[in-house]
Parts: C-alpha cells; sequence; structure tokens
C-alpha cells in the first residue's frame, strides 16, 4: 500500500515540478531580454515580425550578444510567449467550387 501511495504522489508532482521549471525558463528568458537585448536597443514587439524576419534577427543578435545554446534557447522560449501562435497557412488562388 505505501508503494503505491509514493507513486500516485510521484505521478502527481511531476507536473508540477515541469511547470515550474517552464516558469524559471520563462524567468530567465526575460532576464536575457532585458539584460542582453535592452542594453543596446529598444523593446521591440515580436508580435509585429513575421517568422522568418524575426528567426533572421535572432539569429545576428545571438552572435552580437555572445548567447550560449542554453541562453538562446531560454530567450527565444520566452519571446515565443509574446508571439501569437500561427495556424495553418491558407492556399492562396484557390478556384472555389460552386
Amino acid at each position: 500500500m505505501r508503494y503505491w501511495t509514493v507513486a500516485y504522489l510521484l505521478i502527481l508532482a511531476a507536473p508540477m515540478a515541469r511547470a515550474a521549471d517552464a516558469m524559471d525558463d520563462w524567468a530567465a528568458g526575460k532576464r536575457l531580454y532585458t539584460a542582453k537585448c535592452a542594453r543596446c536597443h529598444k523593446f521591440y514587439d515580436p508580435a509585429k515580425y513575421d517568422d522568418r524576419t524575426w528567426n533572421e534577427w535572432m539569429g545576428k543578435m545571438r552572435q552580437k550578444a555572445k548567447l550560449n545554446d542554453e541562453q538562446y534557447a531560454k530567450l527565444s522560449g520566452y519571446l515565443q510567449t509574446l508571439r501569437p501562435t500561427r495556424g495553418p497557412v491558407p492556399i492562396m488562388n484557390e478556384k472555389k467550387e460552386q
């Protein structure tokens, strides 16, 4: 009985631990944005850029800010929370059946 109780508690605790880790990563990303990005220029709204343009700028700024892989992942994760989620891209010039 004790084994199942401990196992059940561990199963319940796992999602909470992941959520706490995600919040820590988000906070670290926000701190990086403030410390590394705003040090040189104004804050830019990531939602105002298309994915291609935003990713190009992120690559350039990563080098200038000298971000390692872990810092870049946290910063990118934070900034993704500020970008709108995009659904499927509509196909243009489709002929509508009537």
